[in-house]
């Protein structure tokens, strides 16, 4: 997809969409969160058109929006991530899993406005959804603490949140989004997870294991989280898909950690992950020797049969 340069400002967000109402923006990063849908969209084809638009927010309601950082032993990197959320953020929640160093002191001396929880369980998943159930505003932003995503992506997550989509998830994999920290062994394994994904949900996103992601609260309940380390990433999007929440992909750059080592284990996160995403598949009405037996099953379904309440 083309992009049209300019100086005087970022290249518009031009999103494609396929068949099951997933949207996903090949535009760099730096695109202006204010453009609507009708600015940067191309010409509407017959997919489009069935698409609903029933999370539209009208210009005179503002959502307020909640970011969910989990922190355990962060004091030397909490403040620069901190340091750098936008003002559309108007809840920050910081869920402490036990913290021995002074990341909760260095993290007030920065945002004196901060909501301090108490992690509910161990791991990443626990944390993540002891900050969800925290959270008190319209929208819900999760991202690391580490300093490996960047705070000034997050208006693009809300932009797409505003405009009529429900879920919206980071790539690093999509134009515009990249890495310079993920290894070959976890590119591998990301990429086989990903087939099993999009072959077992006939989709076709471009990043799984990426916890860089946005959603409406009103969908919390929907999405029956239970995961309690770094699978809980797959698990919500497997869980948006089965509830039929409209998806959106946005570029994402993931840098390296600013501190500190990652307790991210490759092969027993990732096995994980991988039973998570059979877990949740399991389900569904038609698993995938079902898809094998009857080829016609994956045809994608109308882009309204993704929608979740009333258009």
């Amino acid at each position: 997809m083309s992009r049209n340069e300019h100086r005087a400002h970022p290249p518009a967000i031009r999103p494609h969409h396929d068949t099951n109402g997933l949207i996903m923006s090949s535009s760099h990063v730096g695109a202006s969160p204010d453009a609507t849908p009708s600015d940067t969209a191309p010409a509407p084809d017959a997919s489009m058109s069935r698409l609903p638009r029933r999370g539209h927010v009208s210009p005179l309601v503002k959502p307020t929006a909640s970011l969910v950082i989990p922190v355990r032993n962060e004091a030397r990197n909490i403040a620069w991530v901190l340091g750098q959320i936008p003002e559309e953020i108007t809840e920050i929640i910081i869920v402490d899993g036990a913290s021995t160093d002074v990341t909760i002191l260095t993290a007030r001396s920065v945002r004196p406005d901060i909501r301090v929880v108490q992690q509910e369980g161990v791991g990443k998943g626990s944390a993540l959804r002891t900050g969800f159930l925290a959270a008190e505003g319209d929208l819900i932003v999760m991202m690391d603490a580490d300093g490996s995503m960047a705070p000034q992506e997050i208006p693009h997550y809300l932009h797409f949140l505003n405009n009529g989509y429900d879920f919206v998830k980071g790539s690093r994999f999509v134009a515009g989004g990249g890495s310079l920290d993920i290894t070959r062994l976890r590119t591998l394994g990301n990429r086989f997870l990903l087939g099993v994904f999009n072959s077992l949900y006939d989709t076709h996103l471009t990043d799984l294991c990426y916890g860089f992601c946005a959603f409406h609260r009103r969908y919390l309940d929907h999405l029956k989280l239970s995961a309690t380390g770094f699978e809980i990433e797959a698990e919500m999007v497997a869980a948006a898909m089965r509830a039929g929440l409209r998806i959106a992909e946005v570029p994402s750059m993931e840098m390296p950690r600013r501190s500190g080592k990652s307790n991210l284990r490759a092969v027993r996160d990732g096995t994980r992950v991988l039973q998570a995403v059979l877990d949740a598949h399991s389900s569904e009405k038609s698993g995938l020797l079902a898809r094998v037996a009857h080829p016609r099953r994956r045809t994608a379904p109308p882009a309204t049969s993704r929608a979740l309440g009333p258009a």
